[in-house]
């Protein structure tokens, strides 16, 4: 099963622009641009903050525990810049509050009030590493930063506890076209930053600033890397909002009487409405049956007979008019679920973008064979 956050605030720093804020700007960015000739670059940083009460929720209503859920960052790719080959981006814990401010990255006059390169809040510094605080005694946690640009959560002693979280990029060649293509969205596991704002680190309550997302130091540093890549903010008129994915496992699998389906012959249908309330929860049917059912004469109506689909069968959403993947196929937390009735899936509208059209994909187990049925299993969710 899966839940949708938005963020609370998002926004980016630069360090060419050192007191510039851009809170309510439609566009983040990542990178480090060549202002100088080619002897330096000018880095470009952004903040992500979502509210996790939401996640509390979500726990208490579906009687899950954190340490079972996993949570992935998403963001969309708007416009990307002479990006090297290979390149990383990280998310750090952040150590110090913030405040998004109103400001654009073209405004004239710049807006100075809220977080920037300089200040994470007007009138206040960011931690330098002069001064790297422990966040509480016995925690072996620290606030560390360089007194502009952002700081961060580090352990020392480190004990394990993952703070920074990585995804790594490349340039893929296709061997026939010689053309050459990447994905720059990011899709990262933060799980255990989620976990750690969550229930703290050896009793010490952590606070959840949000996420420093960056280039890595390691490509940071590097004289021969930079570029830039823009995402989407939540400020954007599109669909491709920054996100929070949690997903967890609610499926249940008990067939009752039913009959297994054959996979040579088999039609799906479901319950679908054309319709769902953006704050709504629902049950959705799968019936399963006989693409040619064969009377007998102890079946003299077999096409009314409700088959099930083997256990490992999965679910996913799509937006109708992008073709984006809003849910992806997952083995642990997409599972198709089934009762003495029919199969079944469990679907929280609440994250699903309202006024808009939506389809349903299933992805067919059975043993060496996968198949996906992508009929017209299409939804709208309303306000």
């Amino acid at each position: 099963m899966f839940k949708i956050l938005y963020p609370a605030q998002d926004t980016s720093i630069y360090e060419s622009s050192k007191t510039l804020n851009t809170g309510l700007d439609e566009i983040l960015e990542i990178g480090k641009r060549d202002t100088t000739g080619g002897t330096s670059y000018l880095k470009s940083r952004s903040l992500v903050q979502f509210d996790l009460t939401q996640v509390n929720s979500a726990l208490s209503k579906y009687s899950v525990n954190i340490e079972d859920c996993k949570f992935f960052l998403q963001l969309y790719t708007t416009h990307a810049v002479n990006l090297p080959s290979t390149y990383s981006i990280e998310a750090k814990i952040l150590g110090n509050s913030w405040d998004n401010g109103l400001g654009f990255v073209n405004s004239n006059p710049i807006i100075t009030e809220g977080c920037t390169w300089a200040y994470p809040i007007s009138g206040s510094n960011w931690t330098s590493g002069s001064q790297n605080l422990e966040i509480a005694n016995g925690s072996n946690l620290f606030i560390k930063g360089t007194g502009e640009g952002g700081s961060y959560l580090e352990q020392s002693p480190d004990t394990g506890l993952q703070l920074i979280f990585s995804q790594s990029f490349s340039q893929i060649t296709d061997l026939d076209t010689a053309a050459s293509t990447r994905n720059t969205d990011i899709y990262m596991d933060v799980t255990s930053a989620i976990r750690t704002w969550q229930s703290g680190s050896n009793g010490v309550d952590i606070p959840n600033y949000g996420f420093l997302i960056q280039f890595s130091d390691a490509t940071e540093a590097a004289t021969n890397k930079h570029g830039y890549v823009r995402f989407f903010s939540r400020e954007t008129h599109t669909i491709y909002v920054p996100k929070l994915l949690m997903l967890f496992d609610k499926s249940s699998f008990a067939t009752g009487s039913l009959n297994e389906f054959n996979i040579e012959s088999y039609k799906i249908y479901t319950d679908l409405h054309k319709e769902y309330l953006d704050t709504s929860v629902n049950k959705i049917r799968i019936f399963v049956r006989d693409k040619y059912p064969q009377k007998s004469p102890t079946n003299l109506f077999p096409e009314t007979a409700v088959k099930y689909l083997p256990s490992g069968s999965l679910y996913s959403i799509r937006d109708a008019g992008t073709d984006e993947v809003v849910i992806p196929f997952n083995d642990n937390y997409t599972k198709i679920s089934c009762d003495s009735t029919s199969n079944f899936i469990n679907l929280d509208m609440s994250g699903l973008m309202p006024e808009r059209y939506y389809r349903l994909i299933f992805k067919v187990t059975s043993g060496i064979y996968d198949e996906f049925i992508e009929d017209d299993f299409y939804f709208k969710i309303v306000r």
